[in-house]
């Protein structure tokens, strides 16, 4: 693979996750979820029924405090008991 198509690849992800990023914290303010942002966004720790939750918005990863982990802001409301609002 050429750096050229490697460099572009890497700017799409780039840009993507920066989307990603946006569009997940909106999410969760609209639907009134409370978190605390570190490094200019880049990670939350969100306020669950369990404890604290870390979530990447970027990559949608999450992990609870209680062990359990995944992926979407979806499936992190749900965890976090709020039933998602439909736009």
């Amino acid at each position: 693979m050429s750096d050229v198509v490697r460099n572009s690849f890497a700017n799409d992800r780039r840009c993507n996750r920066g989307s990603n990023n946006r569009h997940s914290t909106k999410l969760l303010i609209d639907n009134g979820i409370k978190f605390k942002s570190k490094y200019n966004g880049t990670y939350l720790i969100v306020d669950g029924i369990a404890g604290n939750i870390e979530f990447w918005p970027g990559t949608g990863k999450y992990k609870a405090k209680n062990g359990e982990h995944g992926r979407g802001v979806f499936n992190l409301m749900k965890l976090c008991n709020k039933k998602p609002l439909q736009n």
